[in-house]
């Protein structure tokens, strides 16, 4: 019986796979940015800055733009825009959160390619956000991307803004369009321990009575779903008399971030560092190293009954 788990690759040949570009070395076209003069480098505030990962950067406007009609632009590869994640001001800090302009909506356009070669609009959807930090997530209309063998364009516009305190420009720390997810069977590459019939495959064999196990102090493992471009995995502890754990960090692309997990027998999912500001934009293998764990109530051994991963498209389209 073949696993759920298991995704097939469409049915492409290789000349074509071969052709198309790779998404992972695309970025973020910003309309305008403001033009950096203080040594930090000409494209400080540029589009790039938008999906670093870090909070401390932004992309910004110059500060006599209009901000109405400023715009975002990201590859994407063929799929499917599910929700946009945007944190909507300069959140540094309070005070740059507050003092620049900040969006209020977008609108989410899809561009794809025509015979001719043009871009051209295929779609559009309105996301309207609060004047708060942090994150938000905001689910729109769907909106698919590409045509049979190719991905687009995403265009983020600028349609609404809440005032800044001291400057008028808006600033934009980071975006992430979250894509419509597939399941896709991945391997552990790794593994830091396995304990006596214990072993990694436990993880991937879609049965949550059999489990990995291993030392919990220094838990790590690497594992790569090929072929596919990885946007999440879910863990789901093992038995209850084993460690869980509890904060873990994924590293793809020489991006790391951090998770919280609850103390939970059912499986949680994590989203995976994003490279070019979509789910799934990292390539390659992801290292999944655990930090701390919830403690067993008869074993100090780690146990993962199941390792699922899903992506978003698949890699090179």
């Amino acid at each position: 019986m073949i696993s759920k788990k298991l995704a097939l690759l469409a049915p492409l040949s290789l000349l074509a796979l071969s052709a198309m570009p790779s998404m992972a070395e695309a970025g973020a076209k910003a309309s305008a940015f403001r033009k950096e003069t203080r040594g930090r480098g000409a494209n400080y505030w540029n589009g790039q800055s938008a999906v670093d990962g870090k909070l401390e950067t932004c992309w910004m406007v110059p500060g006599e733009s209009p901000n109405i009609g400023e715009y975002l632009e990201l590859d994407l590869p063929k799929s499917t825009v599910d929700k946009i994640g945007v944190v909507v001001g300069f959140d540094k800090d309070e005070d740059t959160f507050a003092d620049f302009a900040r969006i209020k909506s977008f609108k989410v356009e899809v561009l794809t390619e025509n015979e001719m070669g043009e871009l051209v609009a295929s779609g559009s959807a309105e996301a309207n956000f609060e004047d708060k930090r942090g994150m938000q997530l905001v689910d729109i209309d769907d909106l698919a991307v590409g045509g049979d063998l190719f991905g687009g364009k995403v265009r983020l516009i600028v349609t609404g803004l809440y005032e800044g305190r001291d400057y008028p420009n808006i600033a934009v720390s980071e975006v992430l369009v979250h894509l419509i997810e597939f399941d896709a069977a991945s391997k552990v590459l790794e593994i830091s321990d396995e304990a006596d019939g214990k072993i990694r495959d436990n993880m991937l064999d879609d049965n949550n009575k059999t489990f990995w196990a291993g030392e919990a102090e220094g838990a790590s493992m690497r594992f790569e779903a090929s072929g596919f471009s990885l946007s999440s995995v879910g863990i789901r502890p093992g038995p209850k008399g084993y460690a869980r754990a509890k904060t873990i960090e994924l590293e793809a692309n020489g991006r790391i971030e951090r998770h919280e997990l609850a103390d939970s027998w059912d499986i949680q999912w994590v989203t995976l560092p994003a490279v070019t500001g979509y789910t799934g934009s990292a390539f390659g293998d992801i290292a999944l190293r655990v930090i701390d764990t919830f403690p067993g109530s008869s074993s100090p051994l780690l146990a993962i009954s199941e390792l699922d991963t899903k992506a978003t498209a698949y890699e090179g389209l």
